[in-house]
């Protein structure tokens, strides 16, 4: 099974939050302050992540 890379889940989710945002009740600000406020483990890993892989291919230069 392969594996979905961390690009492809943040372009998943962020088109997800446009998607519910049409709606009258402003979702993607609400995880935005929810992100600021209580500094959630996930989103660190997820942007640790997301520059490790930023950072793969000028290592091999």
């Amino acid at each position: 099974m392969k594996r979905i890379g961390i690009k492809a889940k943040l372009l998943v989710g962020f088109v997800l939050l446009e998607i519910i945002d049409i709606f009258p009740f402003p979702i993607t600000t609400l995880v935005a302050v929810y992100i600021v406020l209580r500094k959630p483990l996930w989103f660190k890993r997820l942007v640790m992540e997301l520059y490790e892989t930023a950072e793969e291919p000028s290592r091999n230069r």
